[in-house]
């Protein structure tokens, strides 16, 4: 009886063991998103200005209807400049330009509407290599006209790290992994 005891909890604890050491297809795919070195930075702004093109905003399916927040019909013909650091550790924050198209965002329940944006460089050592944290931060505020009362001016301010940046794209977002992200803004390059 003993003996039988014994072999049943070995066989557990094999089945646990191998169990826990299973790898499923999804989490061999997942990378993790990280910060960048400078030359990675490159792409960013090309080495003086690099303009883009915001073409998707990444917010849940419940807020896609919601006219309080932007989507991506609105800023559709936006382009947003980004430009070098003039610092040469980069530990700076950078004015991103933006020139709004004809399609507002917040038409509904705003006379106007203004949008600003900068890039904050946190430099920190990984592993014996400088990286940045680059992180865009966009406020966005709408403009109402109340008469007689006077104007009212309500804005807010997203921030998201940088997680994916290649020549022709880039994923500013709050995910972990890349294409796990909730919320953000996806920008491809303008070609000239």
């Amino acid at each position: 009886m003993k003996t039988y005891k014994i072999t049943k909890l070995f066989f557990s604890l094999c089945f646990l063991l191998a169990l826990a050491s299973c790898e499923s297809d999804d989490d061999l795919q997942a990378i993790r998103a990280t910060d960048f070195t400078k030359a990675e930075l490159m792409k960013l702004h090309g080495g003086s200005d690099k303009s883009w093109k915001l073409t998707e905003i990444i917010i849940p399916e419940k807020f896609r209807d919601d006219p309080a927040f932007m989507n991506t019909t609105c800023v559709a013909d936006d382009i947003y400049t980004f430009s070098v650091p003039t610092s040469e550790l980069y530990e700076s924050t950078i004015e991103v330009n933006i020139d709004l198209g004809d399609v507002r965002c917040f038409e509904t329940y705003s006379d106007a509407e203004s949008f600003e944006g900068k890039l904050l460089y946190d430099p920190y050592t990984l592993n014996g290599v400088e990286v940045f944290k680059t992180t865009f931060f966009l406020d966005e505020c709408r403009i109402t006209n109340n008469v007689p009362v006077g104007t009212t001016t309500w804005c807010f301010e997203d921030n998201y790290p940088l997680v994916e940046l290649t020549d022709d794209r880039m994923v500013f977002s709050n995910a972990i992994f890349i294409g796990e992200q909730t919320f953000g803004f996806v920008f491809e390059k303008i070609n000239e």
